[in-house]
């Protein structure tokens, strides 16, 4: 049987990070996939100096691990290393299907990063 969530987010670099903190702190359950660990590109990034609250800038792993925690702290759920092989639209619900399970969803944000 496959697993239900309101909410999927595949990935989980900042774009879906902050998407999986202001919907779990919304009370929404939010599962969070990433084919890696999280971070994306910030993850690479030695200095970050263009973020808010941060005047003298913050390491990209830095803050990935303070949004990571942050998400978490509201009841986000992070899986890493799961492949998103594809998502089928049937009527209200959404079947997310990676390497491993299906997933159906309610709502689906794809935060994907850039490509290289």
């Amino acid at each position: 049987m496959a697993e239900e969530r309101e909410l999927v987010i595949i990935g989980a670099g900042p774009a879906g990070l902050v998407a999986g903190l202001y919907a779990s702190r919304a009370r929404i359950d939010t599962l969070i996939l990433d084919k890696a660990m999280p971070g994306g590109q910030a993850i690479l990034t030695d200095v970050i100096e263009n973020f808010p609250g941060f005047p003298d800038g913050i390491s990209g792993q830095e803050l990935i691990d303070l949004m990571v925690k942050q998400a978490q702290k509201f009841g986000a759920e992070i899986r890493n290393f799961v492949e998103v092989e594809k998502v089928l639209l049937d009527g209200c619900r959404k079947v997310i299907k990676t390497d491993g399970e299906d997933i159906i969803a309610q709502a689906v944000i794809v935060a994907s990063g850039s490509i290289k």
